[in-house]
This record gives structure tokens, sequence and C-alpha cells, in this order.
């Protein structure tokens, strides 16, 4: 019984991670929700399930190469990757947008967010 249940948590954390890069330093698309488009390439690091998304430039009021956002990836109902800051997150209905959390697609390696982020 006790292999049975290693099994299965080792197959079920398998796929729940299967999605997430390895460890390492990326380039992917930044682009706006509101506008549905992809503007320009960021820098993205990930190590485990953390991450850390680098400005890209000619954004308003941060420079390229600044941290822009960082956080735990988790993966949302939705079956979208969001970027959370704590727990309560985890329970958030609406994804990306100007109220949800950033989310990240890891096959299109596109980060979405919505432009205009308040400081």
């Amino acid at each position: 019984m006790k292999i049975l249940l290693l099994v299965f948590f080792l197959a079920f954390t398998t796929v729940s991670f299967a999605q997430i890069p390895k460890s390492g330093t990326y380039t992917y698309n930044y682009c706006d929700e509101e506008y549905n488009a992809c503007l320009s390439k960021c820098k993205v690091k990930i190590k485990g399930n953390k991450i850390w998304v680098y400005a890209p430039a000619g954004l308003t009021g941060i420079k390229k190469g600044e941290l822009y956002e960082s956080g735990t990836l988790y993966k949302h109902a939705s079956g979208k990757w969001i970027i959370i800051h704590n727990q309560k997150e985890k329970l958030t209905k609406i994804v990306g947008g100007c109220e949800g959390p950033v989310w990240i697609d890891f096959k299109q390696k596109r980060f979405w967010t919505h432009v205009w982020k308040p400081v």
C-alpha cells in the first residue's frame, strides 16, 4: 500500500510540474492582455517553482532589466500558470487583466500582463 501511495505521489508531482521549464534564464515575449499582442522580449529567470521577470525596454517608469515581477509559480484551476505572492491568490477566479495575477505560457514562451502596472 505504501509503495502504491509513493508511486501515485511521484506521478502526481511529475504531472503537476511537468510544464515548468528547468531552472535557468530564458527570453520570453512580453505580452499585453488588453491589446492581445506581444510587445517586446523580456528576461525570465526560473529556479524550481520561483520566477523573476525583468522589464523590457520601453515601459514607462521602469528601466530595461529592472525586476518587473517575481513570485511563485502556481497552476491555476483555469490551466494557466500564474505568478502568486501569497496563498490567498491561489483561490482567485480572475487570471490576468487589471485585477488578476499575471500569467505565463511556457509552451509559447509568453509572459502576459497588463502594461500599466501601479507602483
